[in-house]
């Protein structure tokens, strides 16, 4: 038997139009990989979307590559990531099984007040396959304290569990999220196919725990990282062996530079000396520029004649990350990071710290809350939809999310 594994596709996650096409000819060439070596399946461990409706063009390439593949007579098979989920509306991983393209995994329903997630047979190979979607505000974590385990380890056979939510045990010094222990992970199951965790992860103690990491970044730290070095894929698994496969669609350039004690002055013409020597032809440029300016304002920075540059130069895209300049005359709260997730988070957190609600679970959840809805708010407008329709659905979500819809309905 042997299958592939990816996960976190995010596929319409960038409108730059060279990342754009970057993302669909890596996603592209990751199935045409799974033709060659012949795999019986595929699974997709959550977010195969960036967003619960995606742009129809980003949905159109993509049917079209799993098709070519699901004609073959194999299937591929997905749970729902957190972005790729939608508490009330549909998503297009809901339509994409409909039309006989996708087939999800792990639907839940419940005996005796236990959770059974609904176990799936791939005929080709006989492999059961189950698991928990992910789902805004780490709300899947309630369904793994409700699993009927002795359901679960009732099933003979070659067992894939998919799972979309990160493992405590793999946390690392200053990440925040909320994740689960491996120990909550249901037992007896030959491969566990992980996702959410956006970097590669074989965690094999008691249980094989795959990450493959995103197939391609086009956004904030992990383009970054990515131009750093590390590598992007996904694992094809042969009789439970898994072998990653680098499918890393670009090389860059990191460059950073520190600006404490400059002027914005100076720091132009610093920036006009880096341009002209560097060799960017070809590749992706990620500039990180930090400090506080010892006189002039950030806005004085010329930080566009420096991407036109930049570009002239034959750079395919350049990500410029100046989160962390400041100047002298800049008051107030500032949040420094290189994540623009992060950086959100910081920002909700600072606020709420100086807000009080009278209902309690608002000021425990504040972050959480506003992170959720501020989600929402990025949700595009579907083709041929109204705004009355447009508007209707994104308060929907948001009463969604604060939990009062149907307190107010009442």
């Amino acid at each position: 038997m042997k299958f592939a594994h990816m996960a976190d596709v995010h596929l319409g996650a960038t409108s730059e139009p060279k990342l754009r096409q970057l993302e669909i000819e890596t996603f592209r060439k990751a199935f045409e990989e799974c033709l060659n070596e012949n795999v019986d399946f595929v699974v997709i461990s959550g977010d195969l979307f960036h967003v619960n409706i995606p742009d129809l063009f980003v949905v159109k390439e993509a049917t079209k590559v799993m098709m070519r593949f699901v004609e073959t007579g194999r299937r591929i098979y997905v749970v729902y990531g957190s972005h790729d989920f939608s508490p009330n509306a549909t998503s297009m991983v809901d339509v994409l099984e409909e039309a006989g393209v996708i087939v999800r995994v792990g639907k839940p329903y419940t005996v005796n007040g236990m959770l059974r997630p609904e176990i799936v047979v791939d005929k080709r190979t006989g492999a059961l396959l189950t698991g928990i979607s992910g789902r805004k505000l780490s709300l899947e974590k309630e369904a793994f304290k409700h699993l009927d385990r002795e359901y679960l380890a009732s099933f003979k056979g070659f067992k894939i569990f998919l799972f979309h939510i990160a493992l405590d045990e793999i946390k690392r010094a200053g990440e925040r999220f909320e994740g689960i222990a491996s120990t909550d992970l249901p037992d007896g199951f030959d491969y566990y196919a992980g996702g959410h965790v956006h970097r590669r992860i074989e965690y094999l103690k008691s249980k094989k725990i795959v990450y493959p990491g995103p197939l391609f970044t086009g956004w904030g730290i992990d383009l970054e990282n990515t131009v750093k070095g590390e590598r992007r894929g996904f694992y094809i698994v042969e009789n439970g062996v898994p072998k990653f496969v680098d499918l890393t669609a670009f090389e860059g350039i990191y460059k950073e530079i520190d600006a404490n004690g400059m002027s914005s002055l100076a720091l132009n013409e610093s920036l006009k000396e880096i341009a002209k020597g560097m060799d960017v032809k070809g590749k992706i440029v990620v500039f990180r520029v930090f400090g506080e300016l010892s006189s002039g304002k950030t806005s004085e920075v010329e930080f566009a004649s420096f991407r036109e540059e930049i570009m002239k130069r034959g750079a395919i895209y350049l990500h410029l990350n100046r989160s962390q300049l400041r100047s002298k005359e800049f008051e107030g709260q500032a949040v420094v990071s290189d994540d623009a997730q992060k950086i959100e988070e910081e920002t909700f957190r600072e606020f709420s710290k100086a807000r009080r609600f009278e209902e309690t679970r608002l000021n425990d959840e504040a972050v959480a809350i506003s992170k959720a809805l501020f989600q929402q708010l990025k949700v595009p407008k579907m083709d041929g939809e109204t705004e009355e329709d447009y508007e209707g659905r994104v308060r929907d979500s948001a009463l969604e999310v604060l939990g009062i819809k149907d307190l107010l309905r009442g």
